[in-house]
Parts: C-alpha cells; sequence; structure tokens
C-alpha cells in the first residue's frame, strides 16, 4: 500500500514543523524529509531528528521519511493534504516497479528554468543643474570586446541600446565635452 511521504515543513503530533535539508533533487517540485532532518520540537523543547525507518527510498543519500514516522523526542510525523505518495515495498521490494504519484497537488515544473534573456542597457543624460535630458550629445558606448557603438543622444538624452548577451558585462561610457578645448595629441 502507498503511504505518504513527508515533504518540506512536514507538521508533527507535537506542533512541530519539519523543513527538508534536501535541495538537490525532488518529486514533483516537493522536497524530501529525510532521516537525520530535524527541528525544535515545541512541546519536549529540544532538538529532535527523524528516525530511520527504512532503506526503501533514498534520496540523495538518506531514506526518505513517511508520515507515521518517529522523532527521536517521541513524535510522529504527520500526514499532510498535500503530498507526494510511494510504494514503500516492504520485503520484496523491486525498485523497476516503485510509482510515485501525487494527491491533491499540481502537476509543476520541476527543473530550474533556464534564464536566457538577453542583457542590455539604455543611459540617459541629465543635466546636473536644471535637471533636464541633454539631447544631440555625442557619445561611444564600447563593450568588452571592444566593440563600439556611437551617437548622439536623442530628443530625451537617451543612448542606443546596447545589449550584451545573455551574460552581463561591463560597459564603458564615454562623453566628450565639445565646450572646451581638446587635449593636445602626443
Amino acid at each position: 500500500m502507498a503511504k505518504g511521504f513527508a515533504i518540506h515543513n512536514a507538521p508533527t503530533n507535537h506542533g512541530g514543523i519539519i523543513p527538508s535539508t534536501q535541495v538537490r533533487s525532488s518529486q514533483q517540485g516537493n522536497l524530501f524529509v529525510r532521516a537525520g532532518d530535524g527541528h525544535f520540537c515545541p512541546k519536549c523543547k529540544c532538538w529532535s531528528t527523524v528516525i530511520k525507518s527504512h532503506d526503501h527510498v533514498i534520496m540523495d543519500g538518506k531514506p526518505v521519511a513517511y508520515a507515521g514516522d518517529k522523532l527521536t523526542c517521541g513524535a510522529t510525523i504527520q500526514p499532510q493534504q498535500s503530498h507526494v505518495v510511494g510504494d514503500s515495498g516492504g520485503g520484496n521490494f523491486d525498485s523497476n516497479t516503485t510509482s510515485f504519484r501525487t494527491s491533491n497537488t499540481k502537476q509543476t515544473e520541476n527543473f530550474i528554468k533556464d534564464d536566457k534573456s538577453l542583457h542590455g542597457i539604455v543611459y540617459q543624460l541629465i543635466d546636473e543643474h536644471t535637471n533636464q535630458p541633454i539631447s544631440k550629445m555625442y557619445y561611444q558606448l564600447i563593450d568588452n570586446e571592444g566593440n563600439i557603438i556611437e551617437g548622439e543622444t536623442d530628443e530625451n538624452g537617451h543612448t542606443k541600446e546596447i545589449t550584451t548577451g545573455s551574460s552581463p558585462q561591463e560597459i564603458q561610457f564615454l562623453t566628450y565635452d565639445l565646450s572646451q578645448p581638446l587635449p593636445p595629441l602626443d
């Protein structure tokens, strides 16, 4: 018969909540509470850990806890309304027939989204005395690879956008004060 696995923030009959220390793998987005995970028991006023009850389902090197498993203070892990269930295996456990299913839980994507968004930047030049945008100001934007984008700021003081691909990078922003004489060329 399928039993409910203890998942992250599993309640105990002593009023405690057991956070999962498992972070790498999960079943349908739920992190499992495993043997050795612990919490401070509010009833017993002590640190209490989950006692290993089987070797049937192992996650990240530790057995997964079931609803009904005990903690070192004597508390019992309670079933949760949304939980993952699986066959506990018993004496004739066959890893090829173990099945997981969820109850009262929507299917969720359990992989981290691969963020491939493009990074980019637009500068705006503002006159520090009038707080107004500076239009028609010549500028150069230079990326890490030496690519140069040059132009004049628009009527709102904005530069053209420079995109840096899927990873952020440092951009050099150059303007020239043309109201002053340029330094001599050596």
